[in-house]
């Protein structure tokens, strides 16, 4: 009973990661919980985090290039100043994440839940959002320069205001 219960107060404990290069570690669905998990500063380029668990983890300032988030859970999810260019977002739900000048530069956001998300000062220069829901959304001063915009669902509840992202 007792290791039981040291197990349950691990389990309930926010894993930090932070600062760590985590580039090779395979990361499987289930095996590992990443909720509410603490990656900021981490490197996870090219790390494949198809259909993880990432609720409410910081990963803000991470390099996340090339990253495969499929289907992943982001929703509340710290990913201010976070670097994903070319990431695989596909079917992601980031729901109410803080995207705040993340760089999402030519992402794959297709069929992405993007409810209530902040993308202020936002780079989603050749980006896809096709089929995207932005319903209620937060985009002020973001860069959209070549982005794919085909059948975006509630776009025109976007919140949008000119502000000064230098």
């Amino acid at each position: 009973m007792q290791k039981l219960m040291a197990l349950q107060k691990l389990q309930s404990t926010a894993l930090d990661l932070s600062n760590a290069d985590l580039r090779k570690y395979p990361f499987l669905p289930g095996k590992i919980n990443l909720q509410n998990a603490n990656l900021s500063h981490s490197n996870l380029a090219l790390v494949a985090l198809n259909k993880m668990d990432l609720r409410g983890a910081d990963l803000s300032n991470s390099d996340l290039s090339g990253a495969f988030l499929n289907e992943a859970n982001l929703s509340g999810a710290n990913l201010e100043h976070a670097n994903l260019t070319g990431a695989q977002l596909k079917q992601a739900n980031l729901t109410g994440a803080n995207l705040n000048f993340a760089i999402l530069t030519s992402a794959n956001l297709q069929n992405a839940i993007l409810t209530k998300t902040v993308l202020t000062c936002a780079n989603l220069s050749n980006a896809d959002l096709s089929k995207s829901t932005v319903t209620q959304a937060t985009i002020s001063g973001a860069n959209f320069t070549n982005t794919i915009t085909n059948d975006i669902v509630d776009y025109d509840s976007v919140s949008d205001s000119n502000i000064n992202c230098s």
